[in-house]
């Protein structure tokens, strides 16, 4: 049993789940979710709720008695002798529970390494995962559990229509918490709209009469800020959507310039097209000491963030 922590919005704990569906796929076992870390917090506004339910995931919850088998846990004088009384008196699960060699494995750097998978069965996977070197061995099952489990409703069905009847693009704005969350805002920072500008002329040099599908978490003030050349659509909600809904969106597109975000990092995966452009920042992060050398794919552009 592979146990993996899932924290963070949508697109975080796509990278957790990919990376303990990796290790569990090359250990030939199962795959359990510890969804424990999530919590009403203002601050982490999307960021609150397991969001995996989308998917055709395999969706199995640990327990805590198999996290705290499989993590371990802290044992005063008192449980110590608790065990050893246990193991006398042959009450074996509590022994096991309490006793067990733990595996808490936590990544040594954000970037990908290869000892990843060298981690035995009945480990607890506590990191990020962000980099698709992680998971690679199972791209083509992953693409399986990634795929959509609620068929989209009418309007999302009209502008994924919409989106298919010519070329397409997918322009990606993450504003919200990297603005309001003074943390987010240090350590991610927006993206510049120098950085959009030279997106869309690398878009349009690809795919010349490409309609433009701008995406944003905050539409309105995008719309009011950006005026690409050429034809062009801010994505506005008719009614709430669910957030995959603009992950199944994008990723229609044939390219995409995407934000440091990994909600559009997985909009572009998703897309299975060789043929895609896909422009990202070249820092993924504005002021961070994580090595994020890995987390954009070597077939992806990068360009500069900023002026």
């Amino acid at each position: 049993m592979i146990i993996t922590s899932l924290t963070g919005g949508l697109g975080n704990q796509m990278f957790q789940y990919a990376a303990g569906l990796a290790l569990a796929e090359h250990r030939r076992t199962v795959l359990k979710l510890d969804v424990s870390w999530f919590r009403a917090d203002p601050a982490l506004e999307a960021h609150n709720r397991y969001a995996l339910s989308c998917f055709n995931i395999t969706e199995q919850f640990a327990t805590q008695e198999e996290i705290d088998r499989v993590r371990g846990v802290t044992l005063t004088t008192t449980e110590r002798w608790a065990v050893t009384a246990a193991r006398a008196l042959r009450f074996r699960r509590s022994a096991e529970r309490h006793a067990a060699p733990a595996n808490w494995h936590q990544p040594p750097t954000f970037a990908h390494y290869p000892e990843f998978l060298e981690q035995p069965d009945h480990t607890y996977l506590n990191g990020m995962f962000q980099s698709e070197k992680f998971f690679a061995a199972t791209t083509d099952l992953l693409r399986l559990h990634f795929s959509f489990r609620y068929p989209p409703q009418p309007e999302v069905a009209a502008l994924a229509a919409r989106i298919r009847s010519g070329p397409s693009a997918a322009v990606h704005f993450r504003r919200g918490d990297y603005q309001r969350n003074s943390c987010f805002a240090q350590e991610m920072g927006a993206l510049d709209l120098a950085y959009y500008h030279r997106a869309v002329r690398l878009l349009r040099e690809r795919s010349p009469e490409a309609t433009l599908y701008i995406f944003s978490d905050d539409i309105e003030a995008v719309s009011r800020e950006f005026t690409p050349p050429g034809p062009h659509e801010f994505v506005r909600c008719v009614k709430p959507w669910h957030a995959y809904d603009k992950i199944r969106l994008m990723s229609l597109c044939e390219h995409l310039a995407i934000a440091n975000s990994t909600f559009s990092w997985w909009a572009a995966w998703l897309n299975p097209s060789p043929a895609k452009l896909v422009l990202a920042p070249d820092r993924w992060f504005d002021q961070s000491p994580h090595d994020a050398s890995d987390v954009v794919p070597a077939s992806w552009m990068l360009i500069p963030r900023r002026a």
